[in-house]
């Protein structure tokens, strides 16, 4: 097979696989979108390099490209065996490219029909060709940390709830029990926190840094998110990764904003982006006036503080790619 080229290959067969936890269900078509062939292979790395190299060996000299659906994280071992034997594959979004498709994959999980489906999504152009992440093991540091600080505050909610309706006749038992969750909440956000500081090396963490409102927490989190800024060619399009730009609504001939949120691509970088803005509004002067004039124009502070994380994705693409540290403006 030939090396994995930077652009979207055009092949003789697409492998649609639709991915489970524990199972991968996958379906080889032609040029023509017609099935060739189908089966299933347990979710390992070397499972799966084994499938691409008998499917390769079955078809000598034909272009074969891998098509996934973004997962989380249980489409790795497909990606890292692709990588390993040097198969192209393609990556997509159902919520971006379900128009293509017809019908959403998540439907019918795991069975022929989806792994079907998910092939066609390459055989009709969608997806794009996957580059190995740099920075995969801090993304799922950071990520383990956001959603483990969700767990902690929504745990704590409910706890104090739950003492309010009892009026304080907990047993000692249940106290106990609720006292232990906690603790084990608390250590291991610590644990993935200690493990995300070791992860995050490199110029980018440090250049992010230097931006008010970005500490190591924030700066793995954005970093992990991106991966590689260059892929972003105009802010723009980065603002709408985090899902930042406004939805736009057309009627007849008249195109608008509705002023909410599309919330599309990285939940995660739209948080951490969020969080920062609205720390970086209290320390840094270009973004408090920012804050201040959109708060005088009758915005409320979501609002105000949206606008403010934009200008702050523009100042975050600057830096990282500048290669320069962030300077605070001069009054």
């Amino acid at each position: 097979m030939s090396s994995i080229s930077s652009v979207a290959p055009t092949a003789d067969y697409f492998l649609g696989l639709d991915v489970a936890k524990a199972k991968l269900d996958w379906s080889l078509i032609d040029h023509q979108g017609i099935e060739q062939t189908y089966g299933v292979v347990i979710n390992d790395e070397a499972a799966i390099a084994t499938l691409l190299l008998t499917i390769a060996g079955n078809y000598p000299g034909a272009h074969i490209c891998a098509v996934v659906e973004a997962t989380g994280c249980y489409h790795y071992p497909l990606l890292d065996a692709a990588q390993a034997v040097s198969m192209a594959c393609l990556v997509y979004n159902p919520l971006l490219t379900k128009q293509q498709m017809k019908a959403t994959v998540r439907g019918k999980k795991t069975d022929r029909s989806d792994a079907f489906l998910v092939a066609r999504v390459g055989w009709s152009g969608g997806g794009r060709l996957h580059v190995p992440e740099p920075y995969r093991l801090t993304k799922h540091y950071a990520r383990s940390c956001q959603k483990l600080s969700i767990l902690s505050s929504s745990f704590r909610q409910y706890k104090n709830h739950f003492t309010e309706l009892l009026d304080g006749e907990l047993t000692s038992d249940v106290q106990e029990v609720l006292a232990g969750i906690q603790t084990a909440i608390k250590e291991a956000r610590a644990q993935i926190y200690k493990d995300l500081a070791a992860s995050a090396n490199g110029e980018a963490f440090r250049l992010l840094q230097t931006i008010p409102g970005i500490g190591l927490y924030t700066a793995s989190s954005i970093v992990g998110e991106i991966q590689d800024m260059s892929r972003f060619t105009t802010t723009k399009a980065l603002i709408a990764f985090a899902g930042l730009d406004p939805k736009i609504r057309q009627s007849g001939h008249s195109l608008n904003s509705t002023g909410k949120l599309t919330k599309r691509g990285s939940s995660y970088l739209r948080r951490s982006i969020f969080i920062a803005a609205n720390v970086s509004r209290q320390f840094d002067p270009q973004f408090r006036a920012l804050y201040d004039k959109k708060r005088t124009e009758g915005k409320k502070h979501t609002a105000a503080n949206c606008a403010v994380a934009r200008k702050l994705l523009r100042v975050i693409r600057s830096v990282w790619l500048s290669g320069k540290g962030y300077q605070l403006p001069e009054d």
